[in-house]
């Protein structure tokens, strides 16, 4: 489960209720294990400026706005349960930039302005990417999923902070606050 030691614990996913055509959302989960401050929430989405949404955007998108307000030089550890997203940004990238952000089919790679909006993030911190399964029990990982179908429906925030402590904990992220803080 979440084991190492970065500075931040970030769980992230997506929603689209249509895929392609949304409405969509993001879910994000970060805690700071040094101040022992959590941020959650999530954001509703009709459109993606130019494109359409997807449940790809969605999921970066969650990861983007995860990773935009912290400081600069810090460790992360990123948890998403798209295998879309960890390999677009751990190991395809590579590839595409090399050939100038096409696939190996010779088309544009779709979504390329939110990756180049992440890696200009993660060039400024130290991010390890994580696969988790998804609907499969992880708490952590259920309790972004639920951040972003919330925000998907223009729900009101369905979890508590009580809620999300209890999910971090479940998969061993130790953050020394009680539920009711």
């Amino acid at each position: 489960m979440a084991s190492s030691l970065a500075r931040f614990v970030v769980f992230a996913d997506g929603s689209s209720l249509t895929n392609p055509g949304g409405p969509g959302g993001t879910g994000f989960i970060v805690y700071d294990r040094d101040t022992r401050q959590l941020r959650f929430g999530g954001n509703r989405y009709l459109r993606d400026g130019e494109s359409p949404v997807t449940n790809n955007r969605m999921e970066l998108r969650a990861v983007l706005e995860a990773l935009e307000p912290l400081p600069r030089g810090v460790t992360v550890e990123v948890h998403s349960d798209s295998q879309y997203l960890i390999n677009s940004l751990s190991k395809w990238v590579h590839g595409w930039r090399k050939k100038g952000w096409m696939t190996s089919q010779g088309t544009p790679v779709l979504n390329r302005d939110l990756m180049e909006s992440i890696l200009a993030q993660a060039a400024q911190l130290k991010v390890n990417y994580n696969w988790v399964r998804g609907h499969a029990g992880h708490a952590a990982n259920e309790a972004a999923d639920a951040l972003a179908n919330g925000a998907a429906r223009g729900s009101a925030q369905p979890l508590t902070t009580a809620q999300v402590l209890a999910a971090l904990q479940k998969v061993g992220v130790a953050t020394g606050l009680s539920a009711s803080h």
